[in-house]
């Protein structure tokens, strides 16, 4: 009799009557129903599910050849739309209902709806009560199985703690977040009267503009805090070594946290609460894609956390988003190689470990350990010794086969976000030909305001660049007009001028000579006027006023780049805009008489003899040129009133004796 392989779920649950479990070669589980009178054998099954797989994988392939997530996926996996705006993906009355059908699918056994007007509903989860309970039982069945991303890090434990003796075994019946949002959901009490929720590790509150969570630990420093097993890859000097029964020890305890901590804050008000632990799959990238060259490439992350510590995942998710369930096929990293590592991580969150002591998780008397055990603290004098002195810390396990399982002694926030990017870095370097996360930079193209005018002085444009040469390089590129300027034929915003271009706010106009002729063009905001040497300029209006003024982009850049450093080495600060240092208010007088005396003296100044002899010669224009000269611009007048090298010691001094709001002044007056 042939088999209707629809009819059975993902992983293949037949009939509890006879069964037995096959593993097949692709890590998947399918309990197989043996029976005399049905020709069902186990190669008919394998061969079905290696086409349900093949299918799979062919979807994955066509619909990640453009790996950009839109529409209803991307407000699943990030709670974000196209337009990068943050969306609810269904009101709170179906969200409740969501989470009322998974947890009783699980097993758990949930209360009515509160609300009278939500009878239907109940009557629902009533008739649906015999389906859960056969879900349920179902997945008892399959106590022990485990899923693909699972069974990868399992696989490592086994191997990696088999000297040890411990047998550790990740949890099967964890609440699964496969959908954005679900953990700041449970992270609050159902009853929407209570609007707090508090435990020994964390207290949640719900605002009227979101959610806050505010962990028990919020620390500053690192000092004691990484601690690294003594197995696979080599353990940096300054972390401290773990014997690896410890390490096995610890993660045996992680995973059975205490009842209060393992308390769901979603259940907390029910007459039973739920008790589980929580997980979630994250898949970080690693590597971007370069179009038509190389796939984007990720790593997999899974995280498990006590019941109570839930808004840890809130928290992990809204940085690198949800990667869905990991029992589906399509969210099995190992079927989707293009875009796949072929690495994998896991963080398990227990801040319970801090009050286990070190006798406890194998570690020796004083009498019996080395030196280095000594100085670090990996031994005990005194019986009631804690670990690490009862203080939080993170311990991981990892090797060249690029598996990571690391389980944080502690809720700080910040531990889970650094530890997924720690695992990004090993995930890099295991990987090839990727930065590690730390390494990057920016490429910096300095911009000058230059206030209403513009001229091509040499020591900003240079004396080599020709109009020209300029439409020789271009080619096709761009369209030449009869007025002697060119435009690109793509982006037709962008303008090329000759070199003797200057830019007038007063005139919006751009003029230059062609044949001895004066030629001009409009200048417009939302346009760039390029010098043949590279030079840009723009409009922009002022931050604070109505006004617009000309901004001035050098053509080379400075490349900033650290290829590696440690976390707060100053990465993030070289990508930075200094706009926000920048203070944009009203200017106030406090001596009329006296600061516009001053303002004068400078205005009127003689700045002939300002620079030493060796730089005057060097210079493309006079300065005998007046502040207000129609021939000098506001970046010309910020320079001639800032200390130099370049300009005699008497300037200088003149220089430094003029107050800042003096200057604020007279830069207006100029801007003007």
């Amino acid at each position: 009799m042939a088999a209707d392989l629809s009819s059975y779920s993902v992983f293949g649950i037949f009939p509890q009557q006879n069964n037995f479990l096959i593993q097949t070669t692709m890590g998947l589980s399918v309990l197989i129903k043996q029976n005399a009178d049905e020709n069902l054998t186990s190669i008919s099954i394998l061969k079905a599910r290696e086409r349900r797989i093949i299918k799979v994988k062919q979807q994955q392939q066509a619909t990640m050849a453009n790996t950009n997530i839109h529409g209803e996926d991307l407000i699943r996996h990030c709670g974000l739309n196209d337009e990068g705006k943050a969306v609810e993906q269904m009101d709170a009355a179906a969200f409740h209902r969501l989470i009322a059908v998974k947890l009783a699918s699980q097993g758990f056994q949930v209360p009515p709806m509160r609300n009278e007007s939500q009878t239907a509903e109940n009557q629902v989860m009533q008739l649906a009560s015999d389906l859960f309970r056969r879900y349920a039982e179902q997945s008892r069945l399959l106590t022990g199985h485990l899923n693909p991303p699972d069974r990868r890090i399992q696989d490592f434990l086994d191997d990696a703690l088999s000297s040890t003796g411990v047998q550790v075994q990740l949890p099967t019946s964890a609440i699964n977040m496969d959908r954005y949002g679900m953990a700041r959901k449970l992270s609050l009490p159902d009853d929407p009267s209570v609007t707090e929720f508090h435990n020994s590790e964390v207290s949640s509150y719900n605002l009227c503009n979101g959610v806050l969570h505010n962990p028990i630990n919020d620390r500053r420093t690192t000092k004691g805090v990484f601690h690294i097993a003594d197995y696979g890859l080599p353990i940096p000097a300054d972390k401290i070594r773990v014997p690896l029964v410890t390490y096995a020890k610890l993660l045996e305890a992680a995973l059975k946290p205490p009842k209060d901590l393992n308390v769901l804050p979603y259940s907390s008000k029910w007459e039973n609460p739920i008790e589980s632990m929580v997980s979630l799959m994250l898949r970080p990238l690693v590597c971007p894609e370069v179009p038509g060259v190389s796939y984007e490439k990720r790593l997999e992350v899974r995280f498990f956390v006590p019941g109570g510590c839930v808004a840890n995942l809130d928290f992990v998710e809204s940085i690198f988003g949800n990667a869905g369930d990991p029992s589906l096929p399509e969210n099995d990293a190992g079927l989707d190689n293009r875009h796949w590592t072929g690495t994998s991580g896991c963080v398990i969150l227990a801040p319970h470990l801090r009050t286990l002591k070190k006798k406890d998780v194998g570690l020796p008397h004083i009498s019996e350990a080395t030196e280095d055990q000594k100085i670090t603290g990996m031994c005990y004098e005194d019986p009631e010794e804690l670990y690490n002195k009862g203080s939080p810390f993170k311990i991981t396990l990892r090797d060249k086969r690029g598996i990571m399982v690391t389980i944080l002694a502690d809720n700080y926030f910040g531990y889970c976000k650094k530890e997924v990017k720690t695992q990004i870095g090993l995930s890099a370097n295991i990987y090839g030909l990727a930065e590690e996360e730390h390494a990057g930079g920016a490429v910096a193209f300095k911009s000058y305001s230059l206030g209403r005018n513009f001229y091509p002085e040499a020591n900003i444009v240079g004396t080599n660049y020709s109009f020209k040469e300029a439409m020789k390089l271009l080619g096709d590129t761009v369209t030449l007009h009869r007025e002697g300027y060119a435009t690109d034929k793509k982006w037709k915003n962008i303008h090329v001028l000759p070199e003797d271009m200057r830019v007038d706010l007063s005139a919006q106009s751009a003029i230059w000579k062609k044949n001895g002729v004066e030629q001009r063009i409009r200048i417009l905001p939302g346009h760039e006027y390029l010098h043949p040497s590279g030079y840009k300029i723009r409009l922009e209006k002022h931050p604070a006023s109505n006004a617009y003024k000309l901004i001035g982009t050098a053509s080379e850049g400075t490349y900033c780049h650290k290829p590696a450093t440690v976390s707060g080495g100053g990465k993030s600060e070289i990508s930075k805009s200094l706009n926000d240092a920048v203070i944009y208010a009203s200017m106030y007088v406090g001596d009329f008489d006296k600061d516009m005396t001053k303002v004068e003296e400078i205005l009127t100044r003689d700045y002939t003899n300002c620079y030493e002899p060796e730089y005057a010669k060097l210079q493309a224009r006079p300065s005998s040129r007046a502040i207000l000269s129609t021939e000098r611009s506001l970046g010309s007048v910020v320079k001639l009133l800032t200390p130099n090298q370049e300009y005699t010691k008497e300037h200088c001094q003149f220089i430094s004796g003029i107050s800042n709001h003096i200057l604020s002044i007279v830069f207006a007056i100029d801007h003007l």
